[in-house]
């Protein structure tokens, strides 16, 4: 019998006894040794963070109940690792939109606080031992994002109005789309769809999206390679083919972190003699690229390909400029 499969039946025996039960009775259910279930009982309580005791009045072990107004574990037990990620889902459900979903959520968020409460020994946790802090996070009314949800799991088409962000702008235009997926990228949303003005795939900021119907009738549904051959090849949100690879020099100070950094799952990166760090990303719309190269300052050299590297000296022209 596999490990896991007997650690379960020893849970299930211990959590369903009317009496303690000796460990040759534990051996005689489960078939195993003396040895091997005093392992099991060691991971009951060390793994998975079980009150399993031992009653000498009885000569037999037992599992110490949860009372009635307790969750109570499943078949499947949780190791630490699990427990740990359990509360990170708790803390993203908490910093949700404000009323977004609050209702659906609910039944959800009272399951994982009441697991916290379990596994915190009875005790009484503090709310922010886990804090999430959203740098970058547009403020914007996402509350199309439930219709926008379900018209992309229900794979049904939509009309949005759009107000995009340009330095020459122009009035919202309504644009008939067949939604792909959502996408949440650096704490924002995204819609990635086929436009049917444009006959191509184009993404969209859900916050500005000031309006949208559903309709009816079935989307376009692209094959997952094609949704992949676009949006992934290239660095950042915009998708598109590779135009480019940039090939980005940092200090070997900077370096300590960047090496450790995943820009894209295509990067390629070395180590230089003087302890500097190499990175190439490849990527097609560059805006994005060049943002995140200029936030490093003189921490990183553009070293290819030659127009990446004039467009960052040009915006390093202009801020010299405003701080003459």
């Amino acid at each position: 019998m596999a490990k896991f499969e007997t650690i379960n039946q020893l849970y299930s025996l211990l959590k369903n006894a009317r009496y303690p039960l000796t460990k040759q009775q534990l051996q005689d259910k489960l078939e195993c040794s003396a040895a091997s279930i005093e392992r099991y009982l060691t991971e009951l309580r060390d793994t998975y963070s079980l009150e399993v005791e031992y009653k000498r009045e009885f000569n037999g072990y037992v599992l110490e109940q949860d009372s009635e107004d307790d969750i109570e574990l499943p078949s499947h037990l949780f190791t630490t690792d699990e427990i740990n990620a359990i509360l990170l889902i708790e803390q993203i459900i908490n910093d949700l939109e404000p009323g977004f979903l609050e209702s659906d959520t609910q039944v959800v968020k009272q399951h994982l606080a009441n697991i916290r409460q379990k596994f915190s020994g009875g005790k009484q946790l503090e709310n922010n031992r886990i804090r999430m802090i959203n740098i970058g996070k547009r403020q914007g009314n996402i509350k199309n994002l439930s219709q926008i949800t379900q018209a992309v799991l229900k794979n049904k088409q939509i009309t949005i109005e759009y107000d995009p962000r340009s330095i020459t702008r122009s009035a919202s235009k309504a644009r008939k789309l067949s939604p792909q997926r959502l996408t949440h990228y650096r704490d924002n949303w995204y819609l990635d769809a086929w436009c049917h003005q444009k006959e191509d795939l184009r993404t969209f900021a859900l916050e500005r999206i000031t309006k949208i119907s559903v309709h009816k009738s079935t989307a376009k549904k692209l094959s997952e390679k094609k949704l992949n051959d676009h949006y992934t090849p290239t660095f950042g949100i915009f998708g598109g083919k590779i135009q480019n690879i940039a090939v980005l020099k940092f200090t070997p100070h900077r370096s300590q972190w960047v090496a450790e950094e995943i820009w894209h799952h295509q990067q390629k990166g070395i180590w230089l003699e003087d302890g500097s760090y190499q990175l190439e990303i490849p990527y097609g719309n560059d805006l994005e690229l060049i943002g995140d190269i200029l936030k490093y300052g003189d921490q990183v050299e553009v070293v290819a390909p030659s127009e990446l590297r004039e467009k960052i000296q040009v915006n390093i022209k202009a801020m010299i400029n405003i701080y003459k």
